[in-house]
């Protein structure tokens, strides 16, 4: 096991599991503690022989195979997320499990397990300062057109395609990776976060 998303096999293949993103174990504070116990929860659930799925799979950009290990009827995705130790992510066209991931995390959201016992999550577009996985929240400051907004004032968001019911003032929850902006608007807004899917984007009141 590398961490809680992504294992090696026995032939050396490295698989990313996907639907979810657990904490890198580079990180401080309460993101590395939890980082360790998904690792530590993943090695202990897991047996030696896991099927992988879909197969054969596809490759992201470091090589690594994409996909899901599951063991007998129940998949690892299922077990971190459902006890709060990893969140759901959507990256088409990899995220055929998404819809029950969402559900498993909005229980363990309800009944604070895991890291939503923190009360860290999700963080404050305003104060972003790095980036990464990130799962933040903010109001919508500025629309830049039907597929570009900024929320609080700090994070340019792109849309998979138009929003055409984008309104200022609305607070959104939001995740995914978020890389420094082009340099042409960096000095307006320092960071961006490209949606892959709409479902990585939740209204909240």
């Amino acid at each position: 096991m590398i961490d809680g998303d992504t294992v090696k096999l026995e032939d050396g293949s490295r698989v990313r599991l996907t639907g979810f993103n657990t904490f890198e174990l580079k990180d401080s504070g309460w993101k590395r503690d939890y980082a360790l116990k998904a690792k530590r929860r993943a090695i202990e659930v897991l047996p030696e022989v896991v099927q992988v799925t879909p197969w054969p799979a596809s490759k992201d950009r470091y090589g690594r195979l994409l996909g899901n290990l599951w063991m007998g009827q129940a998949y690892l995705g299922e077990v971190l997320v459902s006890e709060g130790l990893a969140l759901t992510v959507s990256v088409p066209p990899e995220n055929r499990l998404v819809r029950c991931l969402t559900s498993s995390e909005w229980n363990a959201r309800k009944s604070r397990l895991g890291v939503w016992s923190l009360g860290q999550l999700p963080e404050s577009a305003k104060n972003l300062a790095s980036g990464g996985f990130q799962h933040r929240v903010g109001a919508v400051t500025q629309i830049i057109d039907k597929t570009t907004v900024i929320l609080d004032g700090n994070l340019r968001v792109v849309f998979p395609k138009a929003d055409p019911e984008i309104k200022l003032g609305v607070r959104y929850e939001v995740r995914g990776w978020i890389s420094r902006s082009p340099k042409a608007v960096r000095g307006d807004w320092p960071w961006t976060l490209k949606l892959t899917d709409f479902r990585n984007r939740v209204r909240v009141f």
